[in-house]
Order: C-alpha cells, then structure tokens, then sequence
C-alpha cells in the first residue's frame, strides 16, 4: 500500500469522520462516555456522525488548528489535529474563530457526562501548561505547548505506519520550532506516543479507562534519531 501524507480542509470533514475518527473511535472511553447508549442494538449513529462532521468542519476552517491526512488511493485513511497553545504572563490563552456554528446536541449525548470528562481533560492540559511556566528558569514572555488534539487511524490501516507518519509531521513541526509536546493518550495510543519520547505525567481516570497525560520536550534525543 502507498500512503501519502495530505493537507485537508472543511470540506474534507465528512470523509475523514466517516473513513477515519468514527471507525476508529468505536471503542475508545471517551466515546462510551459521551454515547453510553451506543452499544445498543436499536442505536442510531446518524446525529452523532452529523454531530462529530460538523465539529470537524468548523476547526479544519479555523486557522488556530493544523491538521494533516493520510491517504491511501482516494481515500482518507488517518487524520491528526494539534493546537498551539501558548500561556502569557499565567494565563493561558489559545487562538479561536470569530464565527462559531449554531450549537446544537445528539439526543444520544451525556451532556453532563460529557462536559465533566472535558473539563477534566482541559484542566490537566492546563496544569500541564502552566507548570512549563514554573519550570522555566529564563521566564519568557510567552511558553508555548503544541498540542495534539486528536489522532485517528481507520481500524483496517493500524499498524501499518500510518499513526508515525502523523506523528512524524506534527513532532517535526516541534523540531522546527523547539516546542514541548502535550497529549492525552486513549489506552491504544499509549505504545506510539511512547515510541516518539513522550513521557507519562498523570492520567485522568473514569469509569471507562484512564486516559494518559504525555509530555514531550523540544529538540529531544529520541527525536533526533525518529526524525533523522
């Protein structure tokens, strides 16, 4: 198989969602989190997809994220999405569109569920960013944090490489730039992310799996040798 690595935009929202986050986010906590009722035989996945597409669409045309695809053929076969953040004076800050969508909910969604887990999720990466703050003898005006929102390979193309080329461009990105890396690992991830030198520095648990907070400094040694 060749796969290729691609730019996308908004309107490759739906084939990625499709072809890629959905499939293989079928067994992830944080699915079974927010759609507890989507093992049910009658479930109807439709809303979610609807839901997840429309989500996507609105970052991929939002210049705050940067995002790379891989394809096989025609095709979509893996998808990353990062964020640089950044914290300025103790306060972090990131980068949002001046134009949000109409907001709007799946009837299958734990709201509630859903806004606890998030929040736990967005305070670790808080922690995680102002921490770097604390660490920093030199007290720049500003410490950025390259984060990796999501990643996502269809299930028929996992351990094939796919996942490394994904990472391989957003570490290298950090290379450039001497950025630290932050993502918070499903269980699956946990042996990629390990592979390019993120360390373990907390988890968030839930009732469905922990989820692993990563940390990886700039300009590393395993980098070096990953990325040639």
């Amino acid at each position: 198989m060749h796969y290729q690595l691609s730019d996308v935009s908004g309107k490759d929202a739906d084939a990625l969602v499709r072809q890629c986050e959905f499939p293989a986010m079928q067994e992830n906590p944080l699915r079974k989190i927010t759609f507890p009722e989507a093992d049910a035989d009658s479930y109807d996945e439709s809303e979610e997809i609807r839901w997840t597409v429309e989500g996507l669409e609105e970052c991929l045309e939002n210049d705050a994220y940067y995002s790379r695809a891989v394809t096989c053929g025609s095709s979509f076969v893996g998808f990353a999405m990062w964020t640089l953040e950044y914290s300025s004076q103790g306060t972090r800050r990131k980068a949002t569109s001046n134009e949000k969508r109409k907001s709007w909910n799946p009837a299958a969604l734990n709201f509630e569920a859903w806004n606890q887990v998030s929040r736990r999720l967005r305070d670790e990466r808080l922690k995680v960013l102002l921490g770097q703050c604390n660490d920093t003898w030199q007290k720049p005006d500003r410490i950025y944090l390259w984060w990796l929102n999501t990643i996502s390979v269809a299930p028929e193309h996992q351990r094939k490489g796919v996942g490394s080329m994904l990472l391989t461009w957003g570490c290298h990105q950090a290379y450039l730039n001497g950025w630290n890396s932050f993502v918070v690992a499903s269980p699956d991830g946990l042996p990629l992310y390990s592979k390019f030198n993120f360390k373990v520095i907390g988890e968030v648990c839930t009732q469905h799996g922990t989820f692993t907070s990563m940390f990886r400094e700039s300009r590393s040694l395993t980098e070096k040798c990953v990325l040639g």
